[in-house]
C-alpha cells in the first residue's frame, strides 16, 4: 500500500515532464488506480525512447538528407500556389524537408488485385533497381507473388532491397527474409524484436509503404504487401498511388534514409536519383513523420488545411482517436458552415480502439460531423480532402500513434484533379455506408457507453 502510493506520487512528478496535458492525465489515472501495472508498462511504453546507438544514428540522417537533397532539389520544380495551399505546403516543408513539386502523374489503385499487379508488372519492368519498405510483408499468397517478382529482377541482375517492420510482419519474417535472400534479395527487418528492450520503445514502428522502381516509378498509400483474408478473414479495402515524376526521388530518399537507419549504408549514387522527364503533372509534395521528431506531426498538416476549408472536408480512416487539436479544427470547421464528413469501418479490427473512437462520437456530431459507418469489408484506406484541391493520401491514420509514435509517410497534392478523383472514390465508399444518427446514438445502453469512455481514458496511450 505505502509503495503503491510512492509510485504514485513520484508519477506526479515525473510523468507530465514534456507530454501533452491529456496524455499525462491518462497515465496518472493508470497510476492511481494500478500502480504496479502502470509502473511495469510505463518502463515499456512510457516514453518513445531510442537506445544511444540509434540515436547516434539519427543525428546523422540531417547531414545524409542535405546531401541527397543537394543532389536532387534541382530536379523539383515548384508550382505556383494559392495562399491557402501554399500555407499547407510552407508548413508540409517546415515538418518533413520537401517541398512541393510540380509534373507528377499519378494513378489511383483502389482494388486489392489490379494494385499488387500493377506493382508486380513495375517490378517485372525493372532494369536497375527496386527498393520495398513495408510494414507488413507476408509469406502469404500475394508476399510469394511478390518475392516471384523479385526473385526474376535479381536474376536479370537488378538489385533489389526490402525493409519490413519487425512487429507488422511479425510470425512470418524469419521464413521471409530466409526466403528473400536465397533469392538475392538484400533484406533487413526494421527495430528488430531481438534487440527491443535495449534499442527502443516498443510499440515505435515504422508503418510506411514505398515501392521505389528504377528511380522512376513509386509506390504509396495504405495497402500492405499481404492477403488479408487469409489472416483476418476480412477483405480490406485500401488506397494505392502509383507516381511518376519528381516525387519519386522525395519517396526514394525516405527509403534510403531509413535504408541507412538499419544498415549504415548509404544510398545516395546518382543512378538511383535520374532525373525526372519534364510532364504537364499535378503538383505533389511528399511528408515523412516519426517518432525522431515527435514534437512534429501530421495532425499539424491536417489542423491546417481543416482551418483554410470552404466548403467540405471529408476524412477517411480506419482509426479515429482525435487529439485536441484535431477536435478544435474540426468544430472550427464544421460551425463556420464547413461540410465536415467522416467515413470509418463501422466495425473495428481492434476492440479497445474502437471503443475509444465511439466516445468522440457523440460530442461531434452535435458539433456538426457527419459521421458514415462503412461495411462490410474493412476500410483500411487513409486520405483526407478540402475542398476541390487539398488532398493527402498515405499511411497515417487519424490518431496520436500516427501523430507521435509510428515513422509515417504521406503524399499531398494540390491538384483539383487529384482531389476530383479522390472525391469519386469517397462517393463509391459512402454507397457502402450507414450514416449514424445522433438521436439514436445517444440511446445507446449505458454499459456501451460506460466501456467506451473507459477505453477514452486510455486513448492517449493506445
Amino acid at each position: 500500500m505505502i509503495v503503491g502510493w510512492i509510485i504514485s506520487i513520484a508519477a506526479f512528478v515525473l510523468v507530465p515532464f514534456r507530454r501533452p496535458p491529456a496524455e499525462a492525465r491518462s497515465w496518472l489515472l493508470v497510476f492511481l488506480g494500478l500502480p504496479w501495472v502502470a509502473l511495469v508498462a510505463y518502463g515499456l511504453i512510457g516514453r518513445p525512447y531510442f537506445s544511444a546507438e540509434r540515436k547516434a544514428r539519427i543525428e546523422r540522417l540531417p547531414e545524409l538528407f542535405d546531401r541527397i537533397l543537394s543532389s536532387i532539389e534541382d530536379f523539383w520544380p515548384e508550382p505556383q500556389l494559392s495562399g491557402d495551399n501554399k500555407a499547407v505546403e510552407s508548413l508540409a516543408r517546415g515538418i518533413g524537408g520537401f517541398p512541393a513539386t510540380v509534373g507528377n502523374n499519378i494513378s489511383m489503385l483502389n482494388q486489392y488485385e489490379p494494385a499488387y499487379n500493377a506493382l508486380i508488372a513495375d517490378i517485372d519492368a525493372a532494369r536497375h533497381h527496386v527498393h520495398l519498405e513495408f510494414y507488413i510483408f507476408r509469406d502469404d499468397r500475394i508476399g510469394s507473388l511478390i518475392v516471384e517478382a523479385l526473385e526474376r529482377a535479381t536474376k536479370r541482375g537488378v538489385v533489389c532491397r526490402v525493409l519490413v517492420d519487425a512487429l507488422g510482419s511479425y510470425g512470418s519474417l524469419r521464413k521471409l527474409k530466409r526466403r528473400l535472400r536465397s533469392v538475392g534479395v538484400e533484406a533487413h527487418d526494421i527495430l528488430p524484436l531481438r534487440r527491443r528492450l535495449r534499442s527502443s520503445r516498443v510499440d515505435l514502428r515504422n508503418h510506411r509503404k514505398i515501392a521505389v522502381i528504377d528511380g522512376t516509378v513509386g509506390y504509396t498509400g495504405s495497402q500492405n504487401i499481404w492477403d488479408p483474408t487469409e489472416h483476418s478473414r476480412r477483405v480490406n479495402k485500401d488506397l494505392l498511388l502509383r507516381i511518376e515524376g519528381p516525387a519519386v526521388s522525395q519517396l526514394q530518399a525516405i527509403f534510403a534514409l531509413d535504408w541507412y537507419l538499419e544498415t549504415f549504408a548509404e544510398l545516395i549514387s546518382a543512378d538511383l536519383f535520374p532525373q525526372p522527364p519534364n510532364s504537364e503533372g499535378g503538383s505533389t509534395q511528399i511528408v515523412a513523420t516519426g517518432p525522431e521528431n515527435a514534437e512534429v506531426g501530421v495532425d499539424l498538416i491536417f489542423a491546417q488545411a481543416m482551418y483554410n476549408a470552404a466548403e467540405e472536408i471529408v476524412i477517411t480512416t480506419p482509426y479515429f482517436i482525435p487529439n485536441d487539436a484535431m477536435i478544435s479544427a474540426i468544430k472550427a470547421a464544421a460551425l463556420s458552415g464547413v461540410r465536415v464528413c467522416l467515413i470509418t469501418p463501422e466495425r473495428s479490427d481492434h476492440r479497445l480502439v474502437g471503443l475509444a473512437q465511439q466516445s468522440y462520437y457523440s460530442e461531434l456530431m452535435a458539433a456538426g460531423l457527419e459521421i458514415y459507418l462503412h461495411s462490410p469489408e474493412f476500410l483500411h484506406a487513409k486520405h483526407f480532402r478540402v475542398d476541390h484541391e487539398v488532398s493527402i493520401v498515405g499511411t497515417s491514420n487519424m490518431d496520436v500513434r500516427s501523430f507521435e509514435l509510428n515513422a509515417e509517410i504521406d503524399l499531398i497534392s494540390f491538384d483539383a484533379g487529384f482531389a476530383e478523383e479522390l472525391r469519386q472514390i469517397e462517393h463509391q465508399l459512402l454507397a457502402s455506408c450507414n450514416r449514424l444518427d445522433l438521436e439514436t446514438w445517444t440511446q445507446r445502453s449505458l454499459p456501451s457507453k460506460v466501456a467506451q469512455n473507459t477505453a477514452r481514458l486510455m486513448a492517449d496511450l493506445i
